[in-house]
């Protein structure tokens, strides 16, 4: 059972059928491991699986990248094929923003090849992420405007009043906006300086999105990015708990997955 509770502090979550495959045991015997930490407190019992007891906390993002991998990448297709040439996207910092930048670099390269949309750049990105801007920094395709402010070593996102006031200058087409947890409060960050810019930013967009793995849902983060008057629109995975889904649909968001048709 350890073992078990290793998992579930690795990535905030845990499923049935991962801990028979990773330590390989029987249905029965995992099912049965879990009802006996939920027992004792150690962990919360979900559907399917179970997630952790504490409130979600920040890792490195050059370590979060890796996991959920497959799913980051689609829900950062997804989120491209809302683009439209010309436009101008806000993007916060986090390990699923990052693979939308990635699939933004490749698209507005195969698209533009380095054009621009009038006299406006293919596309142009307003970001607090250093890590991001850098990323898209060999891109001619791609104007970056990074707001300043504080650096975070952890999340390499610059927060604070200096980037604050700068976005209440800019006026964003999408913002894609990241989040360490999704509950009954709805999506949040661990860092109060990271979640007031992340509000400031989808204040400042047409169409702010949160972009969040399934293994986000059910983690507790310590600050609320609003509720969804701030941003009701939640991309996913296939892989999200559908009693989520219902819970949050009833609250006011739309919860999108990757499976879905573009509209």
């Amino acid at each position: 059972m350890t073992r078990i509770l290793e998992m579930v502090a690795d990535k905030g979550s845990v499923t049935v059928d991962e801990i028979i495959g990773t330590l390989e045991v029987s249905p029965a015997t995992a099912r049965r491991d879990l009802d006996a930490l939920a027992g004792r407190g150690l962990l919360h019992r979900t559907r399917g699986g179970a997630r952790s007891t504490v409130v979600a906390f920040d890792m490195p993002v050059h370590k979060k990248r890796g996991q959920q991998l497959e799913e980051k990448t689609a829900i950062a297709a997804y989120c491209v094929s809302m683009l439209e040439p010309g436009c101008v996207v806000g993007m916060s910092g986090g390990s699923t923003v990052g693979a939308i930048a990635s699939a933004i670099s490749d698209w507005a390269t195969s698209r533009a090849g380095g054009e621009t949309v009038g006299n406006q750049p293919f596309v142009t990105i307003v970001t607090n992420a250093v890590d991001i801007a850098y990323m898209l920094a060999g891109s001619p395709a791609i104007k970056v405007v990074l707001i300043g402010g504080v650096l975070n070593g952890s999340s390499y996102e610059l927060t604070g009043p200096v980037g604050v006031n700068n976005l209440a200058g800019f006026s964003l087409d999408y913002a894609f906006i990241g989040a360490n947890g999704i509950d009954a409060n709805g999506p949040g960050t661990v860092d109060e300086f990271e979640a007031q810019t992340n509000q400031t930013m989808a204040s400042r967009a047409t169409r702010p999105v949160i972009v969040a793995d399934s293994s986000k849902f059910g983690r507790r983060s310590f600050s609320s990015l609003g509720g969804p008057e701030a941003a009701n629109t939640i991309v996913t995975d296939p892989g999200v708990d559908p009693a989520w889904v219902n819970r949050l649909t009833q609250a006011g968001y739309t919860i999108v997955t990757t499976d879905s048709q573009t509209t």
